[in-house]
């Protein structure tokens, strides 16, 4: 790995901080992974699902001009998705 080196006349700095949330803070902090890991997960299978579908339907002789679409995965499309989804996925609809 290239190793950071500043250029002359900068200074570098950093800076390190220590969490102490209450109870409350805590859950929020929590709720807060959960939903972003939850999100990635969607993401993730998303994209991977036309991926698997267009795989299957090469294995059917189905010629390339005639496969599934791909899906986009530019974080503003995966962001477009995802808000489209969290209101009608089951898993979502509960707690989003």
């Amino acid at each position: 790995m290239k190793k950071f080196r500043p250029q002359p006349g900068f200074v570098v700095q950093a800076y390190r901080f220590a969490l102490d949330p209450n109870a409350a803070q805590e859950h929020a902090l929590r709720s807060h992974c959960g939903a972003a890991r939850a999100a990635y997960n969607w993401a993730v299978g998303w994209v991977t699902a036309s991926w698997w579908q267009r795989k299957a339907e090469e294995t059917y002789g189905i010629p390339a001009d005639q496969l599934t679409e791909w899906r986009p995965w530019s974080l503003p499309s995966l962001r477009k998705s995802f808000n489209a989804a969290k209101h009608t996925d089951p898993r979502f609809t509960d707690w989003w």
